[in-house]
């Protein structure tokens, strides 16, 4: 039987049935159906979107996965609603207060939030089963429309808007989250010290300074990769809210609104999927979103550069310009400045950057060609280790 309790949304029990499948919850927190991990077409997706949309949604609407490997598993369901399913308890129990909160304050730009399902297990309490947003036709994440654009600037087209639109649009969202903000404690400078110097030391232990290339390049650069990180020694506590906490261009997603022009929407405020739960619970400074979006600007340099099939400066040159737009819009647009301490965005910065790289070296290794480029970039080497010139990776780019 189907145990979505008609008009709760919520399922109950150790073993409820959904549309036919039993979910269960494994000893690792793993969320399963029937045994294992959803999938699109086992008819669970379509379920829940009709738990929150009613019987607009058929008993037989379509189910189609997407493509982009997630923590989660989204299926896009009759062609009009995105279903996430959680890949593990509690794993969306954020995004839906956020998106929540962000509908409430009328939010322009966010993925718009139609409903979420509930499951009350007797023994782990309550948590986020699904939540269930619009489906944006034609969308494409930043990894496509942004590197596009970047490598149609080179080759003479027009200088893209979008950096000053998503600044003033990042500035409302946290505006809307950080109207609750508290302040971080005087403990905070040293626990961002503590977690950005580990973030280097991991890196660099996974870097091997004698190949030539991307280890080489990391070790000549920690001297400066250290410098920015040890600037958050000395920065204030400041405030602190609930942030995205995992924003970069592959959030933000393009869709053609009939007119001719984009649409751009940021999705997915379940956290940095690096962190472990509780601390993807944690508020966080504004500067940490702003940093992570201005280290992608650029990452997508790097990943345009690998599109021409060659380095060229003016990609970076491209991101300079990009990032000076984007922080004047978000400086512009906040309401509430005392929420961005803009002391912290230099370590956050060097932060992130180790922290792609390192990401790239336990699961993506075709990715550590574009954090190595902005490394190589953004910071001065020294002679210690020989390296060879950095230079774009002939295969097909890969997000993070």
């Amino acid at each position: 039987m189907n145990s979505i309790i008609s008009g709760d949304a919520t399922v109950d029990g150790v073993r409820p049935v959904v549309g036919g499948r039993v979910l269960s919850v494994g000893d690792d927190g793993a969320v399963l159906v029937d045994g294992r991990r959803a999938a699109a077409g086992d008819g669970l997706a379509r379920a829940l979107a009709r738990a929150v949309a009613g019987p607009e949604i058929g008993e037989d609407a379509s189910e189609r996965a997407i493509t982009v490997d997630q923590t989660n598993v989204s299926v896009i369901v009759d062609e009009r609603l995105m279903v996430k399913i959680v890949g593990r308890w509690s794993a969306a129990d954020r995004s839906a207060l956020l998106l929540d909160r962000l509908a409430a304050a009328g939010t322009e730009g966010v993925e718009r939030l139609v409903g979420s399902v509930g499951w009350r297990h007797p023994d782990l309490g309550t948590s986020t089963l699904a939540i269930v947003t619009d489906y944006l036709p034609g969308a494409d994440d930043g990894w496509t429309w942004a590197v596009a654009d970047v490598v149609a600037v080179l080759d003479g087209g027009p200088e893209p808007e979008w950096p000053a639109l998503l600044g003033a649009r990042v500035a409302r969202i946290h505006d809307v989250l950080g109207a609750t903000a508290t302040s971080s404690g005087a403990a905070a400078p040293a626990a961002r010290l503590t977690r950005a110097d580990d973030a280097l030391a991991r890196a660099l232990a996974s870097a091997d300074p004698a190949d030539g290339a991307t280890g080489a390049r990391l070790h000549n650069r920690r001297a400066s990769l250290a410098r920015d990180i040890r600037s958050l020694e000395g920065t204030a506590p400041g405030l602190e809210f609930p942030i995205h906490g995992d924003l970069h261009l592959g959030q933000v997603l393009a869709a053609p609104d009939g007119h001719g022009r984009r649409e751009y929407t940021v999705i997915d405020f379940d956290g940095d999927p690096q962190l472990s739960a509780d601390d993807r619970e944690r508020s966080d400074a504004a500067a940490r979103d702003v940093a992570h979006l201005l280290v992608s600007l650029d990452l997508v340099a790097a990943v345009a550069q690998r599109r021409l099939g060659r380095a060229d400066d003016r990609a970076f040159a491209w991101a300079d310009r990009a990032r000076g737009a984007f922080l004047e819009a978000y400086r512009g647009g906040l309401t509430r400045p005392e929420l961005f301490d803009e002391a912290l965005v230099r370590g956050f910065c060097a932060e992130q950057l180790a922290a792609e790289l390192h990401y790239a070296d336990r699961f993506l290794p075709v990715w550590r060609y574009a954090p190595d480029a902005a490394i190589t970039y953004r910071h001065s080497p020294t002679d210690d280790h020989p390296e060879t010139p950095w230079t774009p990776p002939p295969s097909a780019p890969t997000s993070s």
